[in-house]
């Protein structure tokens, strides 16, 4: 009624001035009908006028209300995560303590897209589902230091400029081989207060030089040819949201960064390179980084000064309330144009519609049940069915959603002239995606039980979250400015500094103060020219492609992972790559005009070296 009550007053400005007019142009009429100038005596004539304002109004509204339509529908097959809800997450810990012997023997997984149950709350049980695969070993980081002074064996020769060291510890039950065990990477996930993973993700990635091997706290310390950590969450399989084929997988990261940055809190340890240089029957293994770049008493060493094995967890995965969901059956009755859509016709408040991922129709015949599936109308399936389609259109009723949560998606069945009058009498059985809307951010946590209990058996493990579920977010209702801003940015995202930022602005959904400062913290963006030779089974090719440098504010960083941003920075600009060509990001700092970052030459989600 709020966004109606514009177009009444307009309307009765509108009578009013006819009205107005109407008497100075018949002054021997007006007064049959109680007109003079825009005044009216007659209270009936009053009443009539007020009413077919109010008609006007509503007829005037829905036909402003189809350019909305109009755009979310394309928002809808391009965009859709503009026009979606962005769950509650958090972070998840399988606790194995106090059973690492068995684990020796058969360690546990479970997978990416298990479904876990919080413990019940206002009368309903919040669903989540994990984003990584958990694989739960019977290894533990038993001890993390940061050492403002190396202490190295006298034999070691340190590389020039290495100032500091982090030493990690993993250990595992003394019967078992970590040889044995390093058959896949162990994850670890940084816990603690923000501002502490951030520099520990920065440290880690950005300055650690040269990585020593000690095994059994042994005098030797074995020098590795490459890093063994490796950063976690970019790729597609480690996605917190379902994303469709129609849109850039860089949006969807940028979308995760800003509205859930823990995500890319994650490490891994490459125990398959580490495997082979450890000693069969080993049950522990250090591992020793030389840092660059930290003075022992500068800022950073005080933070990293708090490490310790705590700031390491293992057998943790994100988890997002996402869930599958049969929706309440819907009887075409053909009383109605539209039915309402309800995950739960019980507690509708509780449930809010992610995504329709199938419509299918059952009528009852004579010979039995035929099922006949509906796909999407706004989609580009209309060619395979011909003029005999079947089709379902989707619309959320703002009003509805603010009145009767849970009420507000109503379905329509039509076939391709969008004529809903057409679909037979049935039974219409709709799959959906839905969320707990923003229960989960309520939930107690920190049972000694735990939180959470797996749907498919996992050995009976506590797990606990590690963080409370987050608030949902939204982004803002204005899909027509959103979509206008998107298409047209598209193409000029790399043109100018603000675009670029207007671009992050789009994605910012959190639209924190720390969001805000880090895009102000962006002070240059310019390109040029690149070539990189790439090897392949023919001998290699020199490629060319465009060097993208990136002046930012360190001081806008503060407490925010420079290098987690790059990655995201790096992995969208994939999105601007041509057919044998590349994009390389270089991160240059304000202060000092140095390079912070210089990632890999990258083309999409594949990096070149």
């Amino acid at each position: 009624m709020r966004r109606l009550l514009p177009y009444v007053e307009h309307e009765l400005a509108l009578l009013r001035d006819y009205a107005r007019e109407f008497a100075r142009q018949y002054p021997t009429l007006a007064p049959a009908l109680g007109l003079h100038g825009n005044i009216c005596e007659d209270p009936h004539v009053e009443r009539w006028i007020e009413a077919t304002a109010l008609l006007n109004a509503r007829t005037s509204m829905r036909l402003d209300a189809e350019y909305p339509q109009f755009t979310e529908a394309l928002l809808n097959a391009n965009y859709p995560h503009y026009l979606r809800p962005f769950p509650a997450c958090s972070i998840a810990r399988v606790d194995h303590t106090a059973h690492a012997t068995q684990l020796a023997e058969k360690p546990l997984v479970i997978p990416r897209g298990a479904i876990l149950n919080a413990v019940e709350h206002k009368g309903v049980v919040c669903r989540f589902r994990t984003v990584y695969d958990s694989v739960v070993l019977p290894l533990a980081v038993t001890e993390a230091v940061f050492r403002p002074m190396i202490d190295a064996p006298a034999s070691i020769v340190l590389p020039a400029g290495a100032m500091t060291s982090i030493s990690l510890t993993v250990e595992g039950p003394s019967p078992a081989s970590l040889q044995a065990l390093g058959q896949r990477p162990l994850r670890l996930y940084i816990d603690g207060p923000q501002p502490f993973c951030a520099t520990l993700r920065d440290t880690l990635f950005m300055r650690s030089m040269a990585a020593y091997l000690q095994v059994d706290g042994g005098p030797t310390w074995r020098r590795l040819d490459q890093m063994p950590l490796r950063p976690v969450g970019l790729a597609d399989d480690e996605a917190l949201l379902p994303f469709p084929a129609a849109s850039h997988p860089a949006y969807r990261i940028l979308s995760e960064y800003f509205a859930f940055p823990e995500k890319f809190d994650f490490v891994d340890l490459d125990l398959t390179m580490l495997a082979p240089l450890v000693p069969a029957g080993a049950s522990r293994l250090t591992l020793h980084l030389m840092i660059t770049g930290i003075r022992a008493g500068s800022d950073m060493a005080r933070v990293l000064a708090s490490l310790s094995a705590r700031n390491l967890a293992t057998a943790c995965t994100p988890v997002v309330n996402l869930f599958p969901q049969r929706a309440a059956p819907i009887a075409l009755t053909h009383q109605r144009v539209e039915y309402p859509l309800m995950a739960d016709a019980s507690r509708p408040a509780a449930y809010e519609v992610y995504s329709i991922d199938d419509v299918r129709v059952v009528r009852e015949t004579p010979h039995g049940s035929t099922i006949t599936e509906f796909h999407p109308y706004y989609s580009l399936r209309h060619g395979k069915a011909g003029r005999r389609g079947h089709y379902w259109v989707a619309r959320r009723d703002e009003a509805l959603a603010l009145a009767q949560a849970g009420h507000e998606l109503q379905l329509s069945l039509v076939d391709i002239d969008l004529d809903p009058t057409s679909i037979e009498l049935a039974t219409v059985s709709v799959a959906l995606t839905c969320t707990n809307r923003n229960l989960p951010h309520d939930l107690p946590w920190g049972a000694p039980g735990g939180d959470l209990t797996p749907e498919l058996p996992a050995g009976g493990y506590p797990i606990r979250f590690l963080r409370r579920p987050s608030a949902t977010l939204r982004f803002s209702s204005e899909a027509h400015w959103r979509l206008i801003a998107h298409l047209s940015l598209n193409h000029r995202s790399l043109a100018d500094l603000e675009s670029f930022k207007e671009m992050l602005t789009l994605y910012d959904i959190a639209d924190s103060q720390v969001t805000q400062r880090l895009i102000a913290g962006l002070t240059g963006l310019s390109q040029k020219q690149a070539r990189a030779w790439i090897d392949d089974e023919q001998g290699g090719a020199l490629v060319h492609g465009i060097e993208v440098q990136l002046t930012v504010d360190e001081d806008a960083f503060v407490g925010v992972s420079l290098h987690a941003f790059a990655q995201v920075i790096e992995h969208f600009l994939g999105l601007y790559v041509h057919v044998n060509s590349f994009a390389q990001l270089v991160v240059i700092s304000k202060q000092t005009g140095k390079d912070l970052i210089r990632c890999q030459p990258r083309i999409g989600a594949l990096s070149l070296l």
